[in-house]
């Protein structure tokens, strides 16, 4: 039974037919999810992921069901397995976004089905694939790229860092805060083409393909992290840093000013909005892969 929990539940025979069937499904519909029931529970709060989901399971003729955490009766009394055993005699699939990674382990136990993590406090397996997309489509190709990111390690770059083992040759170099990258090394996967940095470079910034941040301080965080990153701050000196055939990216929502400067975000080199498009085209394909 396939699931995606983390990247590292899909081979890459799985990443590339995901990537081949967003392709093509791009501005598509079809009948993929015919008489299927996919349940939708956000114990967060969610635009893209969310309308994304909703849109392309409307596309692939599915029915979806939003089935509100706060109004089941865990906030009660009843346990995780007699709530996701009832949910699985009703349910197709699962798509799940929890405060907890262990929240969404539970119900992979007890659903018995595919289930989508669509976002936990450790990994964010759709929006990773989505942004990978976005890059062959931009530059024809996931290998033999240089992305950098810039800013917290969180779910997003552990997801990615985990599709890295999927290209030929594509490098990530992380500029982040030492004590954040002693707090979270023994987490995130180890190879040579992931790379830590501590202080701005510009020589390594000057050949990146994509410049990524994301917000500095997540929805789970207990310390906020703005001041001690402020220097990894995606402005007009970083950009000014980079080749001519570079693009800006951030998964959404933005904190304008923190992480992020108005002039870059809505620069020339910004692709985000393409970037959040394709969180349709993505969930389309993994829609597509679950079925298969």
């Amino acid at each position: 039974m396939k699931n995606l929990l983390n990247i590292s539940d899909i081979n890459q025979n799985d990443f590339e037919k995901i990537l081949q069937f967003a392709e093509d499904l791009d501005s598509k519909t079809e009948q993929t999810l015919t008489n299927k029931n996919i349940g939708l529970i956000f114990e967060k709060n969610s635009t893209r992921t969310r309308l994304s989901f909703q849109v392309g399971i409307n596309q692939l003729n599915g029915n979806f069901i939003d089935v509100r955490f706060e109004e089941l009766n865990l906030n009660r009394f009843e346990s995780y397995e007699d709530t996701f055993e009832v949910m699985s005699c009703y349910l197709d699939y699962l798509v799940f976004r929890t405060t907890d990674h262990k929240k969404l382990e539970l119900a992979y136990k007890y659903f018995k089905k595919p289930i989508i993590n669509a976002l936990s406090d450790l990994s964010h397996p759709c929006q990773a694939i989505s942004d990978i997309y976005t890059l062959k489509e931009k530059f024809g190709t996931i290998d033999n790229l240089n992305i950098v990111w810039m800013g917290d390690m969180n779910n997003v770059l552990f997801s990615l860092l985990e599709i890295i083992g999927f290209t030929k040759n594509t490098k990530i170099d992380v500029f982040t805060d030492r004590k954040i990258y002693l707090q979270n090394k023994d987490n995130f996967n180890k190879n040579n083409h992931i790379n830590f940095h501590f202080e701005i470079n510009e020589n390594i910034i000057s050949k990146a393909n994509c410049i990524m941040t994301d917000v500095f301080t997540s929805m789970n965080d207990k310390e906020d992290k703005e001041k001690i990153l402020s220097k990894f701050q995606v402005n007009d000196k970083i950009m000014s840093m980079t080749n001519e055939k570079s693009v800006f990216m951030h998964c959404l929502p933005a904190k304008i000013g923190s992480e992020v400067t108005e002039d870059v975000i809505k620069g020339k080199k910004s692709i985000v909005l393409t970037q959040a498009k394709n969180r349709l085209v993505a969930q389309k394909g993994i829609l597509k892969w679950l079925s298969t």
